[in-house]
């Protein structure tokens, strides 16, 4: 924005509220029990009342560094409010009140005590105006500086996602507290750096600290998205130890404990924790309901959700999104479309997530032509990822004449993201359409797009090991090769014959498009697997994109060669293989 316009509204801004100049020093007369001050404490007040109530309490006596501290903390609420006003409804424009009351408090000399400087930080923290946190924090001059002050930047930029500057405000600080390594680890699980968020985890124990719940919540998520399920057990183990499950109301703690060892694919223990929860919430229920789904076990997640309705709690909008995600995985199409029905009888109006989860739900079951109508008839805007899941379907049923259209779409939202061209190159590929094929490659070459890296992990002796395709960089990358090799040729013994439709589009040769599934990352970790890990231990692997056709093949017939339970976890769901069968029965 212009400097001048800038000054105008703040000028705007202050003959709103009535705002004369500051005037010199602080008044000495007490504050704490002013009933002015004492609205100026509650939270969530429009940014125009806020700054009205300061313009009351300055005509009575000069501010306080406890009225600014109050002013400061009041406007961060505000900016989370969805009752503040909008300026062009005449309501008070929340970022510049906060450039008015920065300036107030610096005329009135305010920014001396470091309570007030916090409570700017947060402020602009809350605001997304990091930039102008850290024009406070640099020129605020170290001694004036506390943990809090340090705390704030680190926990700023992590929530914002800039990383870096989280990086680098932690590395600088004087001294670090427990809220210190807790602000850094929750900013490395913002940033999905799983594996970084529990090293720094494990960094923050060697250095004597004992973590709270709030870190033990942030730990949870990373083993949860790790697949990392011994680390997760540890977890609960110390819960238990220091008494945590005694206490009632840690819904954060029991929620993540549940996410956990759901999407670690160990349901008997999610139960366990569920069931003896002393006082359920609406969130664990989701939790719960949609371990349920991703783990295959739709059905059951249904008739939790029945459960939750007859127990008296309201559903909200999560609970609409886990329960048609459930209702997807295990295609009740009937059931599906009867519970988008009564979500407004829930009070609950459709949401532009619950329209995509309805046209992947029609999708998946092979109705293409009535999934493109939901997303082209919803009352909003469909995001790529709505489309994104249909064009999966596409791909799955070979649905060529809405597939094209689809693929066409997504390019279109989505230029620089190289998955979509890969995706309309497969279903021109598979379908003959050589000409059309080459053209998307082009495109995809010209504008530079590229491919999101595929990643798999396994965890084994408290160690997540990362594998991508085609990777050297593991000690054990020999053994791990050769055992492929070994593999693959006693594979070809029963019948095993690869398919090599939707390879990615630079493979042109059968012969190394063969080489290339070969080793993709889920199979260097499942060889990784059966290297090391017990045979009557389960090999459980993560993956961050969608497992292919051909390796999901592969990983039924090697857990029926090798007599291995295999749980890989997708992009998208669990995949169970026993005994050369999928949990799933190849519905994915």
């Amino acid at each position: 924005m212009p400097a001048h316009r800038h000054r105008l509204r703040l000028r705007l801004l202050a003959a709103l509220v009535g705002l004369r100049p500051a005037a010199a020093g602080f008044s000495t007369a007490p504050s704490r029990g002013c009933p002015l001050h004492a609205a100026l404490a509650r939270r969530g007040a429009p940014a125009a009342a806020t700054l009205a109530l300061y313009s009351r309490i300055r005509a009575a006596a000069s501010p306080t560094p406890y009225t600014f501290s109050l002013l400061l903390a009041s406007l961060a609420s505000s900016s989370h409010s969805p009752r503040s006003p909008s300026p062009a409804a005449g309501g008070c424009d929340r970022l510049a009140a906060a450039g008015l009351a920065h300036a107030q408090a610096l005329k009135c000399g305010a920014l001396a005590h470091t309570v007030v400087t916090n409570c700017l930080l947060k402020l602009y923290c809350a605001l997304g105006l990091l930039p102008d946190a850290r024009r406070v924090f640099d020129t605020t001059g170290a001694a004036a500086l506390d943990a809090v002050s340090w705390n704030t930047m680190v926990s700023g930029y992590g929530k914002s996602g800039d990383l870096e500057a989280a990086r680098e405000v932690f590395a600088r600080m004087p001294e670090r507290s427990l809220v210190s390594w807790s602000a850094m680890i929750d900013a490395f699980v913002r940033a999905e750096q799983f594996g970084e968020a529990l090293r720094v985890f494990d960094r923050m124990a060697e250095e004597g600290f004992r973590p709270d719940a709030i870190v033990l919540v942030s730990v949870l998520k990373a083993c949860a998205h790790l697949g990392a399920v011994e680390r997760g057990r540890w977890v609960h183990k110390y819960l238990e130890a220091q008494g945590f499950g005694r206490r009632t109301g840690n819904f954060m703690l029991e929620t993540a404990l549940v996410d956990m060892y759901c999407k670690c694919g160990c349901m008997e223990e999610a139960w366990r924790v569920f069931d003896g929860v002393r006082s359920h919430d609406v969130v664990l229920w989701n939790a719960m309901i949609g371990g349920l789904a991703m783990n295959g076990h739709g059905k059951r997640a249904i008739e939790l959700f029945r459960r939750m309705l007859e127990t008296g709690f309201v559903p909200n909008e999560s609970t609409f999104i886990v329960v048609l995600c459930a209702c997807t995985h295990t295609g009740c199409v009937d059931e599906g479309k009867e519970i988008f029905r009564s979500m407004r009888d829930h009070g609950v109006e459709p949401r532009r997530e619950h329209y995509g989860c309805l046209a992947d739900l029609l999708g998946r079951a092979g109705l293409m032509e009535e999934a493109e109508a939901v997303l082209l008839d919803m009352p909003m805007e469909p995001h790529a990822s709505q489309w994104g899941a249909l064009m999966s379907s596409c791909l799955m049923h070979n649905n060529i004449v809405v597939g094209k259209r689809v693929g066409k779409k997504l390019i279109e939202l989505e230029p620089d993201d190289g998955g979509r061209y890969v995706l309309l190159f497969n279903l021109y590929a598979v379908n003959g359409l050589w000409e059309d094929a080459k053209a998307v490659r082009r495109m995809m070459e010209e504008r530079g797009a590229k491919k999101e890296t595929g990643l798999s992990f396994i965890e084994w002796n408290g160690l997540v090991h990362e594998f991508r395709s085609g990777d050297t960089r593991h000690p054990q990358t020999r053994l791990i090769y050769a055992l492929l090799e070994d593999m693959e040729q006693r594979l070809q013994l029963i019948g095993y014959v690869k398919d090599t439709s939707q390879v990615l589009m630079d493979m042109d040769d059968e012969e190394e498009k063969s080489s290339t599934l070969s080793y993709h990352s889920e199979r260097l970790a499942l060889a990784f697997g059966i290297l090391n890990i017990p045979h009557d231990v389960p090999i459980r692997i993560v993956k961050n994109l969608r497992v292919c056709r051909d390796c999901h093949v592969h990983a039924k017939l090697v857990s029926k060669l090798y007599q291995r339970e295999i749980i890989v976890r997708d992009r998208h769901r669990f995949h169970l293989f026993r005994d050369g069968v999928c949990s799933y029965n190849d519905y994915w």
